[in-house]
């Protein structure tokens, strides 16, 4: 039902009788009909933002009825002159009425040439939380939770989800997650507990990054005016993305998959992706389980590999390098990286975190006879 829109531009959009109608008195079926649009495309979503901006405008300066057709030439002469002369496709001036006019500003939004809009070109390109809702709202309406409060405050979505929102921060959402996706909007600094369902993927729209998951509990700092953006995740599994890249046929793949203790740091001004563990890993086990990491004179590998268990992170070593170092210790006091610390200098080793990964680096140990 959607193939019809599938390579519509901004011009068509604007010139098609039942997107004008979307646009004049929208519904909650016409609403949902282009939600679910945009998560079919969601390459459309400039072109679809462009056109109802032109049909508002339309609709505010009252073009119901066209001024003469000799008027309607010279706007489109204007155009082409701004253009240096490189040909648009007329569309419709043998037409009478709406279309015609809704046609040309169409083409002036989609060109930039600015009669209307001096930076139409940025509403393509959203950086900003109050752009993410204002154009989420063109589907439907939002509901908005802010706090500047001292202490967090809980957020509870329709579908069971919890939000911490800290202090200075905002989000919005949806009243009821009509579409194929739970998609939430926030600025500043907050904690979600998502609820499982992978057949309805859940979205967290922050400037220009987009978190991705199915259920899962997780960190975002996203505050307008940082330099980073930052997504650490304490349980379960989030894939982040630029906003941008939702053009892309795949935007997961641009992007970086994230695991328990591990965080990405998100430079805004490059858009370049660097991943690290927590500064505070948790443990991921449970008591009874962490009863069994208790070792006496045992490989440092085994430890290690331990290590890997408990925290669920990656420690890369060479097996061959330290198979002689042997040590007698517990899993049960100290940080992740105070462990590995204590183990390092047992062994006269270092280690290093590169890319949410533990290396180790040792000289080995001598063997004992």
């Amino acid at each position: 039902m959607f193939q019809k829109y599938a390579s519509f531009q901004t011009a068509d959009f604007v010139a098609d009788t039942d997107f004008i109608e979307w646009v004049r008195r929208p519904t909650a079926a016409s609403n949902q009909f282009w939600q679910e649009y945009l998560e079919v495309f969601p390459h459309q979503h400039p072109a679809l933002q462009q056109a109802r901006q032109a049909v508002q405008l339309l609709i505010q300066e009252g073009r119901a009825i066209p001024p003469a057709s000799k008027e309607a030439e010279q706007i489109w002469d204007s155009i082409e002159e701004s253009l240096n002369f490189i040909p648009i496709r007329r569309i419709g001036f043998l037409a009478q009425g709406w279309q015609r006019w809704a046609a040309a500003a169409a083409v002036v939004l989609t060109l930039g040439v600015g009669w209307y809009f001096a930076s139409s070109s940025k509403s393509s390109m959203p950086e900003s939380y109050q752009t993410l809702v204002e154009e989420a709202e063109t589907i439907q309406p939002l509901v908005e939770v802010v706090n500047k409060s001292e202490k967090p405050r809980v957020v509870n979505l329709p579908d069971g989800s919890v939000i911490t929102l800290e202090k200075d921060s905002r989000v919005s959402y949806a009243k009821v997650f009509a579409g194929k996706n739970r998609e939430v909007y926030l600025t500043g600094a907050a904690f979600f507990d998502v609820t499982k369902n992978p057949e309805k993927p859940f979205l967290v729209y922050s400037n220009e990054l987009v978190t991705k998951v199915l259920g899962t509990s997780f960190r975002i700092q996203a505050f307008e005016q940082d330099k980073n953006i930052v997504v650490s995740v304490k349980t379960g599994r989030v894939s982040v993305y630029a906003h941008k890249s939702s053009q892309h046929p795949d935007p997961e793949t641009t992007g970086m998959l994230l695991t328990p203790n591990q965080e990405v740091r998100f430079t805004r001004s490059d858009e370049r992706f660097n991943r690290t563990l927590v500064k505070k890993p948790v443990i991921l086990l449970s008591k009874e389980e962490m009863q069994q990491f208790s070792f006496e004179d045992a490989p440092v590998s085994q430890i290690f590999e331990a290590l890997e268990k408990v925290y669920g992170v990656d420690i890369v070593f060479d097996e061959e390098v330290i198979s002689n170092c042997r040590l007698t210790t517990s899993l049960s006091a100290e940080t992740l990286f105070e462990k590995l610390e204590v183990i390092c200098e047992g062994i006269g080793a270092t280690f290093k975190v590169m890319d949410a990964q533990v290396v180790i680096t040792s000289r080995g140990c001598e063997k004992i006879d």
